[in-house]
Parts: C-alpha cells; structure tokens; sequence
C-alpha cells in the first residue's frame, strides 16, 4: 500500500464517526458560524486526538492502557444515551406545533460529540507512534476528512431532518452505542 493512499485512507475511514454523529446533529436549525465551529470542533478533535495517541504510542501508552477503553466506553455511552433521550423526545413532539424552534446544540455538547468521535483517531495514532510513522500528514488528512464529512453530515441531517430527524437522531445514538459496546472489547 502505498503511504499517500494509507494516509487519505486512514483519513476516510476515521471521518465516518463524525459524519455520522453531524448527521443526527444536524436536525436541529443552525447557522453557517454553528456549522463551522462543529466543523472546526470535529477536524480539530480528530487530529489532537491522533497527536496525542501518537505521542502516547511511542511514550506511555503501557501507563495507561488497563483502563483506557472505560473512559472511552463511558463518554461514548454517555453521549448515546442523551441522543437517544433527545431523538424520543422529538419523537414524540413531532406532532406538536413549536412557535419557538429549538436551537442548535450547545458548544460544550459540540465538544463533548466532537472529543467522543476521535477516540478511534486517538488509537490510531497510538499505532502510528509504535510504527514510527512520520504523523504530519496523518494529523492534516485526518483533520480534514473529519472537517469536511462533519459539514456535510450537518447540512444533509439538516434537509432530511423534517420527516427523519428523530430517526437520524436515534440511529446516531444506536451507532454511539456500539461504538461505546466495542471499546470494552478492546
């Protein structure tokens, strides 16, 4: 494999948790500054995530590893639950008439969603830093994935989400889930 399609690659597959979790985000009304900062938020996590993994990965990751998959476990977990409280709620207020929309998610929850999907960059980067790899171009592809397929996720959640939001909302939860599930495996 050559190292250009590893690191594009590596890059497209690490930004499908942020696709995914911009996609149920994104039925709620949002601005053009929201969508950035989320985007900014997402590209921005995924790649401190790699650096740090990395870092991890050639220095301490042996000082931390029997626990490590809790924490992930934990904050994914957490997030999977309130989206899925979140998505029966609207479930259930489809119906009702709202004069006062809800607004977009708050920043600390941008944060949080954006800090929860990058633990997959932050294991990689822990094999990154064990293989010796050169890390700069990992961190920009993957920085950049997660940015632009967090934009997207936003803007097509936010033109499905009239009739599917809720459901994108729980189906981001379900995903969350599993991914908090599988980080006990681990």
């Amino acid at each position: 494999m050559s190292f250009l399609f590893e690191v594009l690659f590596l890059g497209a597959v690490l930004s499908a948790d942020s696709f995914s979790a911009a996609l149920a985000m994104g039925n709620r009304p949002f601005k053009r500054a929201d969508a950035l900062r989320f985007a900014f938020s997402s590209g921005g996590a995924e790649a401190v995530a790699t650096l740090v993994g990395f870092w991890a990965g050639a220095n301490i990751i042996r000082f931390i590893s029997s626990f490590d998959h809790w924490v992930a476990f934990t904050l994914l977990a957490g997030v999977a639950l309130h989206m899925g409280y979140e998505g029966i709620q609207a479930l259930r207020n489809q119906d009702v008439e709202d004069d006062n929309p809800e607004e977009f998610h708050s920043f600390a929850k941008v944060l949080l969603v954006s800090f929860a999907t990058s633990l997959d960059a932050f294991g990689v980067g822990v094999g990154l830093g064990i293989a010796n790899k050169p890390i700069t171009p990992f961190i920009i592809s993957i920085g950049l994935f997660a940015f632009a397929t967090t934009m997207i996720g936003l803007y097509l959640g936010n033109r499905l989400s009239g009739k599917f939001g809720p459901i994108f909302t729980l189906f981001g939860a379900c995903v969350l889930g599993y991914m908090s599930i599988q980080m006990l495996s681990i």
